[in-house]
């Protein structure tokens, strides 16, 4: 067989074997949200789901220089976490095959812009696997769109408002004639019943004496 041939063969062993030892990945990681602002604490949320046949027992995150590392974690049921200057573990849960499950922490905020490169370690079943994670950071408010400027009611047209006023005023009009004509109607009445009442009066006096014919005088 020439050399060459050789060669190829043993190559094509070689990468065969390579590709028959090489299992699968131990889980699947993704930290969201991917983007963050700067200068502000933020919430992250690690999610891992698991592909190989051992339960996950501990999760690491490992913060990246300069990152530090806040006060709160969120913990799933089962699991306990523990904090130190460079990262969160937890310990004492599982993750079963063909499930996931996810972990919470939080970043006090980034001083740059720029990209903050998380890693993660997964064991399972005395095996460890390490994977690096990035988030973006982002300079605060960018990205971001003005906020619109306060609107303020418009004033009332002068059509309208003169129009009101117009109303009042008939309005008003109207009230003082209708008062106005109710007191001379009163004042009618009241001069009404003086006069019957004077009426009255005079004729309770008795009529006047009735004149008689004097007898006419006699012959003698």
């Amino acid at each position: 067989m020439p050399k060459s041939a050789r060669f190829a063969v043993v190559l094509a062993a070689a990468l065969l074997a390579l590709s028959l030892g090489a299992g699968p990945a131990l889980a699947h990681e993704e930290i969201t949200p991917t983007t963050i602002q700067t200068g502000t604490p933020t919430f992250l949320t690690l999610a891992a789901a698991n592909e190989k046949e051992a339960p996950i027992t501990k999760v690491e995150v490992t913060f990246p220089d300069g990152a530090e590392v806040g006060e709160t974690t969120r913990t799933p049921t089962g699991w306990k976490a523990s904090r130190t200057e460079s990262g969160v573990a937890w310990t004492g849960g599982k993750v079963e095959p063909e499930t996931f499950e996810q972990w919470g922490f939080e970043l006090e905020g980034a001083d740059q812009p720029g990209t903050l490169t998380f890693t993660v370690t997964l064991t399972a079943g005395g095996e460890t696997e390490q994977v690096r994670v990035p988030v973006t950071a982002a300079a605060k408010g960018a990205g971001t769109a003005p906020a619109a400027p306060a609107t303020t009611a418009a004033p009332a047209a002068p059509s309208t408002t003169a129009a009101a006023l117009a109303s009042a005023d008939t309005n008003s009009s109207g009230a003082e004639g209708r008062a106005t004509l109710a007191l001379w109607l009163a004042v009618g009445g009241l001069l009404l019943g003086v006069a019957a009442l004077i009426i009255t009066l005079t004729r309770r006096g008795g009529a006047p004496p009735s004149t008689s014919t004097p007898a006419a005088p006699q012959d003698f």
